[in-house]
């Protein structure tokens, strides 16, 4: 889940600014657009200056860890889902929880999963930057089935079992790509998955459904009379309509 902007208030930097930020740094062509790439470069860098610290620092600079929940992240925890899976590092969706009285346990890596006790999780698949286990460089995402393997094995299991929802999220991430398709191949069987879009794409549809993801298109002939900007409209109708159970 993507972090939720209305009416240009403050949020963390998209992948794509974050990455230019990191080829200024690295003074690497704008025409390098191999993102994980670039992102192991900025690793091996502070590695040989024997600053691993520094490296986690830097990262930590462009996160914004005073952003108040938005009226979706609220809203988001008010039609009580069982978990969220989330690929953010920041602690906007934990902040929301205890901001507005929800108990989730918060799983940033394996032993978290080990030792919680509660239904109600929420997932922090590429780890955390206070925990200083994030997946963002090359070795990251290749080697992510060795470094959370329990926590691999549990979205799996969460995949088999409950109808998912892809909110705020554009199905571009490699690790969960790998286990929707590990599911695929290994049963014919299992709940739906959808994904909420804005705009019709016929190639992007295809390309979702062969991962068995379903479209729902939320057009701009929804009339929300809502506050917020234009995809924030559509999706707190969305949120909402799923709330009084419409």
């Amino acid at each position: 889940m993507s972090d939720c902007v209305e009416n240009g208030k403050s949020r963390n930097p998209s992948w794509n600014e974050l990455i230019n930020k990191l080829k200024a740094e690295l003074n690497i062509s704008e025409k390098e657009n191999d993102f994980l790439k670039i992102a192991q470069l900025f690793y091996l860098k502070y590695v040989e200056e024997k600053n691993i610290k520094g490296y986690y620092k830097k990262i930590e600079e462009s996160i914004n860890y005073d952003i108040e929940p938005s009226e979706i992240h609220k809203l988001l925890f008010q039609i009580n889902p069982n978990t969220i899976i989330t690929t953010n590092w920041d602690i906007v969706l934990e902040k929301t929880a205890v901001e507005t009285g929800y108990i989730y346990d918060v799983i940033k890596k394996d032993e978290d999963l080990v030792n919680s006790h509660l239904s109600q999780k929420i997932i922090k698949m590429h780890g955390d930057l206070k925990a200083k286990n994030i997946v963002f460089k090359e070795d990251d995402y290749i080697n992510y089935k060795d470094n959370f393997p329990l926590i691999e094995n549990y979205i799996k299991s969460i995949l088999s079992t409950n109808t998912i929802l892809f909110l705020g999220y554009s199905y571009n991430d490699i690790n969960l790509k790998q286990i929707t398709k590990w599911l695929q191949n290994k049963s014919k069987h299992r709940p739906k998955m959808f994904l909420l879009m804005f705009e019709k794409n016929e190639a992007q549809e295809i390309y979702l459904k062969n991962h068995g993801i379903e479209v729902i298109l939320l057009d701009e002939n929804i009339e929300t009379n809502i506050k917020y900007n234009d995809k924030s409209n559509r999706t707190l109708y969305f949120l909402n309509e799923i709330k009084n159970r419409n």
